[in-house]
């Protein structure tokens, strides 16, 4: 489908020149020709390759110059560098959170959940096994199962992941790894409320949490993992949800 119908139409485009009105354009045309079902392959394929640059050009250079303190293999990108310049996303305490997030590839109700006592230092590695909700007459509780049988898991993260759980854990004054700015169980739903607010007017406007787990899902598959590891690591069920395009994935 790329080589006979796609890339001859778009291939030689830079991303940056992948107007709507251009990929509408080429789906038009090869629903006209081929018929609805072949457009819409065309669009499924697409939407996979233009949602990795998405969030794979967030990775550059500045950021680990800017904060050398995250140590060699930190991951580096335009949100996260915004972020640490903003006043509102160090009150918000968003800036450890979104490193945390871009290195265990968790939901952000997953990462609100863990606490000390998930993180092994001997080990280096991070238990999943929970996750924060809203329940009526209850207020937040931490939810004893993830989504998903298959995300209740222990993963081996970067050792920066692990040296940032355990510093966030020592400067902490409760069992939460990223408290309430009040140090209370963080609340997911204020939480992406107020990412939206940092990156509001700007090149990342509507940036979610999940977007960090699409970044995840795309490091791996660069350092050479099968993909079995990757939804392993991900805790995707069906290596086939890891495969899918980032809009599907869970």
């Amino acid at each position: 489908m790329w080589a006979r119908h796609v890339e001859p139409a778009v291939g030689a485009l830079r991303v940056r020149d992948m107007r709507v009105s251009r990929v509408d354009k080429g789906i038009h045309e090869l629903r006209q020709r081929l018929g609805e079902g072949t457009a819409e392959h065309a669009k499924v394929i697409l939407s996979g390759l233009l949602g990795l640059p998405l969030v794979m050009t967030r990775s550059t250079p500045t950021r680990s110059a800017s904060r050398p303190r995250r140590g060699a293999g930190a991951p580096s990108g335009v949100p996260c560098s915004r972020l640490a310049a903003s006043a509102d996303a160090v009150g918000y305490d968003l800036v450890d959170l979104t490193d945390v997030l871009s290195g265990l590839g968790c939901r952000i109700g997953d990462v609100l959940a863990l606490d000390r006592a998930r993180i092994d230092d001997a080990a280096r590695t991070t238990a999943i096994g929970g996750t924060v909700v809203r329940m009526p007459g209850q207020g937040l509780i931490v939810q004893p199962h993830t989504k998903s049988e298959a995300g209740t898991r222990t993963i081996t993260p970067p050792p920066w992941v692990i040296a940032l759980l355990r510093r966030r854990h020592a400067d902490s004054h409760g069992p939460w790894v990223s408290p309430s700015t009040r140090g209370t169980l963080g609340d997911p739903d204020n939480t992406r409320k107020q990412l939206r607010q940092t990156v509001a007017d700007s090149d990342w406007q509507g940036l979610h949490p999940h977007a960090f787990r699409h970044l995840v899902a795309t490091r791996p598959d660069v350092a050479g993992l099968r993909a079995r590891e990757i939804a392993d690591y991900l805790g995707h069920g069906r290596v086939s949800m890891t495969l899918a395009p980032p809009e599907n994935v869970g």
